[in-house]
């Protein structure tokens, strides 16, 4: 747990949890440096997302089967 001596103006901070930051800074600053690639990415997984989605929904939850709708 941080501690905090207000007298004194500093902080102690426990290893364990600076360790834990330190990743998280460093997982930070990897998702700034590709952004626009982890953007890219987020939206090619979404589409597919919705495209299965869709395929499911026009297979399962229709009344009339695929194959005689149209004819």
């Amino acid at each position: 747990m941080p501690e905090n001596n207000t007298g004194s103006g500093t902080t102690s901070v426990d290893p364990r949890l600076e360790n834990r930051i330190e990743k998280v800074e460093r997982d930070l600053d990897i998702m700034d440096r590709h952004s626009l690639e982890m953007s890219e990415t987020e939206e090619g997984i979404q589409s597919y997302m919705r495209r299965l989605d869709r395929e499911y929904k026009d297979s399962h939850l229709h009344s009339v089967p695929k194959a005689r709708k149209h004819s």
